[in-house]
């Protein structure tokens, strides 16, 4: 980005906490918060990719489902760099389609473990450092447009997503008073690698948007939420997606078949319908 990016973001000072940084989303926000001045603790399980974000990021290879692990992170990341202001909680697993009645218990627990709970013990440990620094804070935390859209065959991702979205409101209401903000972003089909191997020109004639978005345009979104600008926002949930939010009727019907590729829609329909169908 240009200087004039740096001109609206100046987050010199700051401490920004970012996780699920080695890929996709976290990572493009990662380089954005960094590209504005902050000292940027990067989190994630993917030590390879991790080792490839700019030198002077604090990486850490972290397990962010367990909450000794989190809360260890936190401590080495004050010691190093201070106390958060910023959190920025990408990291999220997707485990396919599954009908109710075919549910593994333990997969709905790992999903809720890393989407839900991992978030859960991030907040409350950034929130801890930014209530003691006394100068505010920001909290952004990844819901996605699944979460409003109630797609069949998806309850485990879009049950931990809407918790979270049920979660910031009550956390908003708690730290306001801290300066602190709490705002929920939802994004729609972004070119990352949790889409796959996906045939993503399905998207250019599906989405009212005719694209799907990328990760530095939901940077950017985390960078405004970010600044001084968004400092009266707090407890949304703000979708970045294209106009997904906006499908309705036929639309959603077709949005709902033609996921990804054959191979998915094929174990959505067996899902659904059966493996006769």
């Amino acid at each position: 980005m240009g200087g004039s990016d740096m001109d609206v973001l100046d987050l010199s000072g700051r401490v920004a906490v970012v996780t699920g940084a080695a890929s996709g989303q976290g990572r493009a926000t990662a380089l954005r918060l960094h590209r504005a001045g902050a000292a940027v603790a990067a989190l994630d399980l993917n030590r390879e990719d991790l080792a490839t974000l700019e030198n002077d990021m604090l990486a850490l290879a972290v397990d962010t489902s367990d909450p000794d692990l989190v809360a260890e992170a936190f401590d080495e990341i004050e010691n190093s760099l201070g106390p958060a202001y910023i959190l920025a909680t990408a990291a999220a697993v997707w485990a396919g389609w599954n009908s109710i009645v075919d549910i593994d218990y333990d997969e709905v627990e790992r999903i809720f473990r890393i989407n839900t709970f991992g978030t859960l013990y991030c907040v409350k440990n950034a929130a801890r450092q930014m209530i003691g620094k006394g100068q505010g804070g920001r909290i952004i935390m990844w819901s996605s447009v699944a979460a409003a859209r109630g797609q069949a065959g998806d309850i485990p991702y879009t049950g931990s997503k809407a918790a979270l979205e049920g979660m910031a409101r009550p956390l908003a209401s708690e730290l306001a008073h801290h300066e602190i903000t709490v705002n929920v972003i939802a994004p729609g089909a972004i070119d990352t690698p949790m889409l796959g191997a996906a045939d993503l020109s399905f998207y250019d004639t599906v989405l009212p948007g005719r694209r799907i978005g990328t990760p530095d345009e939901v940077a950017e979104l985390v960078a405004w939420l970010c600044s001084p600008r968004s400092r009266f926002v707090t407890g949304a949930v703000i979708p970045i997606d294209g106009g997904v939010a906006s499908i309705n009727g036929p639309w959603a019907l077709a949005h709902t078949f033609h996921q990804l590729d054959p191979a998915l829609v094929a174990q959505m329909k067996a899902a659904l319908y059966g493996s006769n169908q």
